[in-house]
């Protein structure tokens, strides 16, 4: 096959024939929805968007070639969309919230534990467990190349470089990622996880005048959740129907917080994502965070007419009695 064979399968078409082909597979296209796709873009919405409103056949895969439902409409995509970008909005707060909080809790009590300068750079300071020596090799050479990255600039790293000949901790972790911030927790050692997570477990029962026991496992499932949908977040990827295939230790968030009346899949979504959250924000953040999902929500379920808005929730892994469960009115 030649190169121009190849582009010839994906031809240019303008935005009238994009919206004949819709229209074509069944959709209800509008003069108007035409500057939507001058705006955002036909991959953005469409392509991004449409399997929701897609006819299956029996076994639930898309029927070939593509037919919308009946009564679906572009009006119901782009609402999809807007609700998504909206929903990544939402979630960026407390998503950057316990970036800062973890941030704060591995600097303080790594550096509390080992107070040498650049303590982090050694070793012998991370976990013993032979399977993590690939990660603690990692992070130590990413906490190195990101000095070395910075030294040379006008920032507070460049600083301490030239006025003291080292980096603490607490100032570094500023510049770090959510990934590499991630790695760094599942390499400390057990004794300061422990810490760590029995931090957490002071705040909670400082905001909700409840005792619970926060496990090291479970801010390590945490950390999973926030660090994938913070890249989600981030690049503006399609975020309301995104799932974590394994994640069998998120039972142990479940038991932590007490919560008996939902089902824990091995998959994780939004939902647990958000579950997860109420371990490590305060009381206001969390309330504040999950009322304006409630807002959201209550916006954009008159939008849907072909699918019901309840599908959508399910593809969030939100289970009926999600109110029950999150206990925010």
């Amino acid at each position: 096959m030649s190169v121009n064979d190849f582009i010839n399968k994906k031809p240019f078409k303008s935005h009238n024939q994009q919206m004949k082909i819709l229209r074509e597979r069944g959709l209800t296209v509008k003069s108007i929805d035409k500057r939507a796709l001058e705006e955002h873009g036909y991959y953005s919405i469409v392509n991004g968007y449409k399997q929701l409103f897609l006819q299956r056949d029996s076994s639930g895969t898309p029927v070939s070639p593509e037919k919308y439902l009946k009564n679906a409409s572009f009006k119901e995509i782009k609402s999809l969309y807007d609700f998504d970008k909206n929903l990544r909005r939402i979630l960026y707060t407390p998503l950057m919230e316990y970036e800062s909080n973890l941030g704060s809790e591995i600097s303080y009590r790594f550096s509390e534990e080992y107070k040498e300068p650049h303590s982090y750079l050694a070793i012998d300071n991370y976990s013993n467990d032979k399977e993590k020596i690939v990660s603690i090799v990692k992070t130590i050479s990413n906490l190195s190349n990101e000095i070395k990255r910075n030294a040379n600039k006008k920032n507070a790293i460049s600083h301490y470089v030239n006025e003291h000949k080292h980096v603490p901790l607490w100032v570094l972790v500023n510049y770090l990622t959510f990934g590499e911030l991630n790695y760094f927790y599942s390499v400390c050692t057990d004794k300061i996880k422990r810490v760590i997570a029995s931090d957490f477990s002071l705040k909670y029962k400082r905001n909700y005048k409840t005792k619970i026991k926060i496990q090291p496992q479970s801010i390590e499932t945490l950390n999973i959740l926030v660090n994938y949908f913070r890249n989600s977040v981030a690049h503006d990827e399609i975020t309301y129907n995104k799932i974590i295939l394994k994640t069998k230790k998120f039972r142990l968030i479940k038991q932590d917080l007490k919560l008996n009346n939902f089902i824990v899949n091995s998959q994780s979504g939004v939902f647990e994502l958000i579950v997860a959250l109420k371990l490590v924000l305060s009381k206001k953040e969390y309330y504040d965070f999950v009322k304006q999902l409630y807002k959201l929500f209550d916006k954009y379920e008159p939008c849907f007419q072909s699918v019901s808005f309840a599908a959508i929730l399910h593809d969030m892994h939100f289970p009926k009695n999600y109110r029950a469960i999150l206990k925010v009115k």
